[in-house]
């Protein structure tokens, strides 16, 4: 309901303000007037001259609707005759050269651009022609002035560069933000609209560009604009505070990203830290879904929920260039990108979850840190998972009591901290420690395994992960379930499972060397080398293997919950809705018993697929006669004729 009530209103509120106060600037210090400048309005000429450069814009009917045009791509589908805008140039130094003609784009009231305006400036100090800059309104409430700029390049030709399409109903602004007689362009970042907060809380940030030689470059960062980027930032905060600081994240986004640029992350990132709504907001923010390659279909429910909006905000405003890799892994329980690119990039997390790790437990962070420390961390789990399925229920406690007391003796071993202590600072070579000693546990534990267990429990990680993710996609594991490697009760289930339905030999719920190269045959998933370890005499058998319990079957891998993406009852609520709505005007005629309830269905069925079709049955079904009005006409028709 709040977005639909900010589309109604168009440009929200906050992004007018922060415009606005932009504009008030501008105009007062650092706005550059156009040498001319004419809009098309109602007419279909316009002419505006300087410089000995005249341009007109013309709009003329035209039957090559669908051809490529400055703002249109080749449309198959376009009608066969519309009214077509051109900006035609001309030299008056050079009267017999011959006019330049670039076709814009369809125009009109019903086409995809209106509203056309041209402004000419110097905005290429080496060019001793102006430069003619284009826009015009696609329409939208939130959307969308395009602008183009035409410029003569070093051969003679004139040439378009495209400045883009951006929110508001105006051009962009040509200004010298430095005061050192040079222009640049001021667009804004959209990609932070919507992204931690409505439109209405947003704050995108400016973004200054250059126009030389036909091409745009980004200029924002340079340091003699940085009084003009402080001078925006102040008067937006002041704007910011002034209205009640709503949706806080929203213009902390724009603050850190704008602090970024001037050189002042660390001052930025304390700020928003002691302003930010710690409360997650489903609708807004990004997921480490937003930052991994490849289709976002197969992201995992984890994957997708929204991230604590300092995490998020730091791998965002990485992604989009205004902090490195360095300064994103500087603020705390901050991955880098590259970590959330998935195990198959090479980054290992532990066991638990990053976001954010448990509190008070040094141990834990650095895990999350560290992605080799969190690889043979998963290792040892390997090992435990496969001896707590070979041991059972009834000798989980047991084990688990066991294994806790040995990572307690390691970690005070190599000087980490106790989780809960008041220093849970890592000494320097505190990962490297715990790596060795996580693999001297693995293989202490590992001795105590033989068979399946010892094959499954000597896999390298990254082919447990691949195993795991082959369950998901065969229906075995549920959609949203995260591949990791870790063997928990669901994945024992699914194997079992999976062990039954393909006929293995063995059904014991452990993936053996061969059940793996069978799940997984275009990759040897066996190891380079299977420790021989004698099994203690200690060690239970195989048959002490719990029965896992019985999964649903499956069907040619088919997963019967869904279907097209989409749960089977909702697929089922909007059929029957749709057959309903289809139907309504013979119901209603049903319901209302009407003399000609054959005419309505006939009408309903064979034409309410078209609106016209839905509505005329509609109106039948309301307006016919019921059947109890007929037989009181036919009654008193008799007592007439009787009478």
């Amino acid at each position: 309901m709040k977005i639909a009530t900010q589309v109604i209103l168009g440009l929200n509120f906050s992004l007018v303000a922060f415009l606005g106060l932009h504009e008030r600037a501008n105009a007062a210090n650092y706005d550059i007037p156009a040498l001319a400048s004419a809009s098309l309005d109602d007419r279909t000429h316009a002419q505006i001259m300087s410089d000995g450069i005249t341009a007109t814009l013309k709009v003329t009917p035209s039957r090559q609707c669908g051809a490529r045009m400055v703002w249109q791509n080749v449309d198959p589908q376009a009608p066969a005759s519309c009214q077509v805008a051109y900006l035609i140039i001309k030299d008056l130094a050079h009267p017999s050269s011959p006019d330049v003609s670039f076709a814009l784009s369809p125009y009109g009231s019903y086409g995809p651009v209106n509203h056309l305006t041209m402004s000419m400036y110097h905005l290429d100090t080496s060019s001793s022609a102006p430069q003619i800059m284009v826009s015009a309104y696609t329409g939208g409430a939130h959307c969308c002035e395009i602008t183009s700029i035409f410029g003569l390049a070093a051969d003679g030709t004139w040439k378009e560069t495209l400045v883009g399409s951006y929110d508001g109903g105006s051009p962009p602004e040509v200004i010298d933000a430095a005061h050192n007689g040079s222009a640049e362009i001021v667009t804004f970042d959209q990609s932070f609209l919507y992204t931690f907060s409505s439109h209405a809380g947003s704050y995108p940030p400016v973004i200054l560009e250059k126009y030389q030689g036909g091409i745009l470059k980004n200029v924002t960062k340079d340091s003699v604009y940085k009084s003009y980027l402080q001078q925006q930032l102040e008067e937006s905060q002041n704007n910011w505070i002034q209205y009640g600081k709503s949706e806080p994240n929203g213009f902390l986004a724009y603050y850190v990203a704008t602090k970024a640029n001037l050189g002042q992350f660390s001052e930025a990132w304390n700020y928003m830290l002691a302003n930010m709504d710690l409360q997650k907001d489903s609708m807004f923010g990004v997921s480490f879904c937003d930052f991994k390659p490849g289709n976002h279909k197969e992201c995992t429910r984890d994957e997708q929920s929204p991230l604590p909006f300092p995490m998020g905000l730091a791998l965002f405003l990485e992604k989009n260039g205004y902090i490195t890799d360095d300064q994103a892994k500087s603020v705390p329980l901050v991955p880098s990108i590259q970590s959330v690119s998935g195990n198959t990039a090479g980054h290992y997390n532990p066991d638990f979850s990053c976001t954010p790790p448990p509190e008070h437990n040094g141990v834990a962070v650095m895990l999350c840190e560290n992605s080799l420390a969190a690889k043979h961390e998963l290792e040892f789990d390997q090992v435990y998972y496969a001896l707590r399925q070979v041991v059972g229920k009834d000798g989980w406690k047991l084990l688990k009591q066991e294994v806790i007391l040995d990572e307690n003796a390691a970690n005070e071993s190599c000087g980490l901290p106790i989780p809960g202590a008041t220093d849970q600072s890592i000494p320097s070579n505190g990962a490297a420690c715990y790596i060795s000693a996580m693999d001297s546990l693995a293989e202490k534990y590992r001795r105590r395994l033989s068979g399946a267990a010892l094959e499954e429990a000597s896999r390298p990680i990254d082919t447990h992960i691949a195993l795991q993710k082959k369950l998901i996609d065969l229906g075995y594991l549920p959609a949203g379930s995260t591949a990791d490697g870790v063997y928990g009760e669901s994945t024992r289930i699914a194997v079992g499972t999976w062990q039954r339905v393909a006929g293995r030999p063995e059904v014991n719920s452990f993936i053996s060397n061969a059940d793996a190269d069978a799940l997984l045959p275009a990759t040897s998933a066996a190891p380079t080398s299977t420790p021989s370890v004698p099994a203690p005499n200690a060690a239970p058998s195989i048959s002490t293997i719990p029965t896992p319990s019985p999964a649903p079957s499956v069907q040619n891998h088919a997963k019967p919950s869904q279907l097209f993406g989409l749960a089977i009852w909702i697929v089922v609520l909007v059929i029957i809705f749709g057959f309903t709505l289809y139907f309504l005007p013979f119901a209603i005629a049903c319901i209302r018993d009407t003399t000609k309830k054959g005419a309505v269905f006939a009408v309903n069925f064979f034409f309410g697929w078209t609106l016209i079709g839905w509505v005329a049955a509609l109106v039948m079904a309301i307006s016919f006669e019921t059947q109890s009005d007929y037989e009181l006409k036919q009654k008193a028709l008799s007592k007439i004729v009787n009478g």
